[in-house]
Parts: structure tokens; C-alpha cells; sequence
């Protein structure tokens, strides 16, 4: 005679034949694919908006970046939030996958932080940064750099890694000495230019 208190287990069985293997997870690749590959392509090749899968990006940037990109947007390039529709953990697969096409090693800084100040020196290396991204930083030849979602995302180590070292792959050199920059920027003027984009940053419209 069948007894009740096999029910729960029964139920239990059957929702493993029911409910498909990868709703238990959180599947990155169909997340990526359902919220990110009408714009970036369905493997990161890019579209209507920018590629993602690209050393010089992926090699540069951290997982948090990835997911705090998700949540603030860039809104100077229409890309929306989406804090509102995914969850963190939704955010972090969809973070792992993009990670997960990097084939080099990572480029790292030191990690301190900056404070936002403005510095005559400071505003001087950012007009170097103009020819690309314009001379306030709203794009030009390449992504705007003072963009709210942007500089919501990055970390001082992030932004410090890619001026130094540049984006491989990319027009964007770096500023260290020997990497092909317009200028040659120590680490120290490479901090000024920091703490310049941090003031420029308590600026802008959020």
C-alpha cells in the first residue's frame, strides 16, 4: 500500500524529468544570448553595438566591471540598465561568459585609489585623450570616456591599466614609456589624469 510520506519524493522525481537540467543554474550563455546578442552579437562579434569579445577589452577589465556595466548602462550609448530586469547572480553569469572568451593573460595596476581633484597637469593629459574619445569626452573616433555608466563601472586600477598598458588589439596605445601612446605619461601624471576624470566625474548628470 502506497504511503503518503513517499509524496514529497515522488514530487521530487518528477520535477526532475520535467524541469529542464539548466533551470536549476544560472546558464550565462543563454542569458547572454536572450539579453546581449541583439546588440553584441551572438559571440561577442559586435553589431549594433560594440564587439565584447575582444582581448584588448576582456584582458583589461574585471568581472565586477562586467557586472556593474550591466547595471548602470552607458547611457551615452544607449545601452540600458538592466538592474530592473536581471538578477546579481543573473549579472555574474552573464559576466562569466563574456570572461570565459578571454585567451591572454590579464593586464593589472596597482590598485589604489585616487581622489577626484582638478589639477592644471590633470586637465593638460586629459586634452591628450581628446583626439579619440573628444575633446569633453562624448566620443568621437572612439567610445565617450565620460560616459556615467562608464566611470560607474571602472575601478581606478582598471582605468590605470589600460592608460598604462593600452588595449592590445585596439588604436588605443598605452602612455608608459616604449608602448607607443602620443605622450609619455609617468605613473604619477597617470594618477593626475585619474583623479582629473574622478573630478570631471562628480560633474556629470547621472
Amino acid at each position: 500500500m502506497f504511503s503518503v510520506r513517499f509524496l514529497p519524493l515522488l514530487f521530487l522525481m518528477l520535477a526532475s524529468f520535467l524541469i529542464p537540467p539548466h533551470s536549476f543554474a544560472l546558464d550565462g550563455n543563454a542569458l547572454y544570448a536572450a539579453n546581449c546578442a541583439s546588440c553584441h552579437g551572438r559571440g561577442g562579434e559586435g553589431g549594433k553595438g560594440p564587439a565584447l569579445r575582444k582581448e584588448g577589452l576582456l584582458r583589461t577589465v574585471s568581472h565586477e566591471y562586467l557586472t556593474r556595466t550591466m547595471t548602470f548602462g552607458r547611457p551615452l550609448l544607449g545601452c540600458p540598465s538592466f538592474k530592473d530586469k536581471l538578477s546579481a547572480g543573473e549579472m555574474s553569469g552573464i559576466a562569466a561568459h563574456i570572461k570565459s572568451w578571454q585567451e591572454g593573460e590579464q593586464i593589472s595596476a596597482p590598485s589604489h585609489a585616487v581622489e577626484p581633484s582638478y589639477t592644471e597637469r590633470g586637465e593638460q593629459h586629459f586634452m591628450l585623450c581628446g583626439g579619440c574619445h573628444g575633446t569633453e569626452g562624448e566620443g568621437a573616433m572612439s567610445p565617450p570616456l565620460l560616459d556615467p555608466g562608464l566611470l560607474s563601472s571602472i575601478s581606478d586600477s582598471e582605468l590605470r591599466a589600460v592608460i598604462s598598458w593600452g588595449r592590445p588589439g585596439t588604436p588605443m596605445k598605452g602612455y608608459l614609456k616604449g608602448l607607443g601612446g602620443l605622450a609619455v605619461l609617468s605613473p604619477d601624471e597617470i594618477d593626475e589624469l585619474i583623479s582629473y576624470i574622478r573630478y570631471r566625474q562628480k560633474n556629470l548628470k547621472q
